[in-house]
């Protein structure tokens, strides 16, 4: 499955080098005309594999006949498309395999710089083919944390940082020099398939994850948001869930 992931990835970095198309869609607000088309290889890709997708893009979808019918790919295919619109090197394809609801398999790929986070559930993350652990435990008063949406004027770590793609920013606390931690401010904006690849390559390298309001992060309705707050210790994860409540 890192194959197939990795194979979609090289050639979605590859479909975004080449774009010069940076007009919106007109099917959905926000929604870039090279984010469907980073969709339609995701899909052919997927679907030619035996497997149903979840998008951001388009939906659920599945091929005419399935590897397996408890088996789904959630992807991202352009995370942080407005980073790729300004020429901002923050930008990944994102995807998950889930298996009756537990995510297996994931891969966070930089479409600009090239750099690839994988995990396998069970086997341990890795960045650019060696194996990674969190970095340091720190308290929020000393951590840099990755921001979506204004925090309140109580959040105080060290510093933060709203960067624009989920996908890479929760990465990021998986690998030594990265991110501490990670909070979502914004009810109603991040979708499964802005995180969950994420989140399983954080907890593989020893991070914790957590909905702010205790939801499961684990979903499968393409209408349904979180609010994810990661870190690399569960410590800095309490203060970051209790800076939520605050």
């Amino acid at each position: 499955m890192l194959d197939v992931f990795g194979s979609i990835c090289d050639r979605a970095a590859q479909l975004l080098a080449d774009n010069d198309d940076w007009t919106m869609s007109g099917d959905r607000e926000t929604q870039y005309a090279v984010d469907v088309r980073i969709d339609h290889m995701c899909l052919d890709s997927l679907h030619g594999a035996g497997y149903s997708v979840l998008s951001e893009e388009s939906g659920i979808t599945g091929p005419s006949s399935a590897v397996r019918p408890d088996a789904i790919v959630i992807v991202d295919p352009l995370d942080g498309s407005t980073n790729a619109a300004l020429g901002l090197p923050w930008c990944a394809t994102a995807l998950c395999l889930v298996i009756d609801g537990v995510p297996e398999v994931a891969m966070v790929t930089n479409l600009r710089t090239g750099t690839r986070f994988s995990a396998v559930r069970g086997a341990g993350a890795t960045r650019d083919g060696r194996s990674i652990d969190v970095g340091a435990d720190r308290t929020l008063a000393d951590a840099v944390i990755a921001v979506n949406a204004r925090p309140p004027e109580s959040f105080r770590p060290a510093q933060f940082r709203s960067t624009g793609s989920t996908a890479l920013d929760i990465a990021s606390v998986a690998s030594p020099h990265g991110f501490d931690g990670t909070v979502d401010f914004d009810e109603g904006m991040i979708g499964v398939w802005d995180y969950l690849a994420a989140v399983l390559i954080l907890e593989e390298a020893g991070g914790v994850a957590s909905d702010a309001l205790g939801r499961d992060l684990v979903t499968l309705h393409p209408g349904e948001r979180r609010r994810p707050v990661t870190a690399t210790s569960t410590a800095l994860l309490d203060e970051l869930l209790a800076a939520c409540d605050s």
